[in-house]
């Protein structure tokens, strides 16, 4: 199990309680929980590079064009739950190309 930067959350025993939480009120077994929780995290922890270029795939391989992806990567990392700084489309180019 990852856990997550966030010290309020680094506690074994915080886990624990949240993943039996999910369970008990969701209806899924322990282990479905556990997964769960574990996806969640590792979504949250994902670094702003990451998700530029985990778009940026995901866009190109559903046909759009860059100058499109760029701005709707901008659009989509200053919503994100922990917002990444504003970057320039130039900026989200060079995270993707080096």
């Amino acid at each position: 199990m990852r856990t997550p930067e966030d010290p309020s959350m680094s506690d074994a025993g915080d886990l624990d309680d949240l993943m039996a939480h999910v369970a008990r009120s969701s209806g899924l077994s322990p282990s479905q929980a556990r997964r769960i929780v574990d996806d969640v995290l590792t979504y949250l922890a994902e670094s702003p590079e990451d998700f530029v270029r985990r778009r940026h795939a995901a866009l190109s391989r559903l046909g759009r064009r860059n100058d499109e992806i760029y701005a709707r990567i901008a659009d989509e990392v200053a919503g994100r739950r922990f917002p990444a700084p504003l970057y320039s489309l130039r900026q989200i180019r060079r995270i993707i190309y080096g």
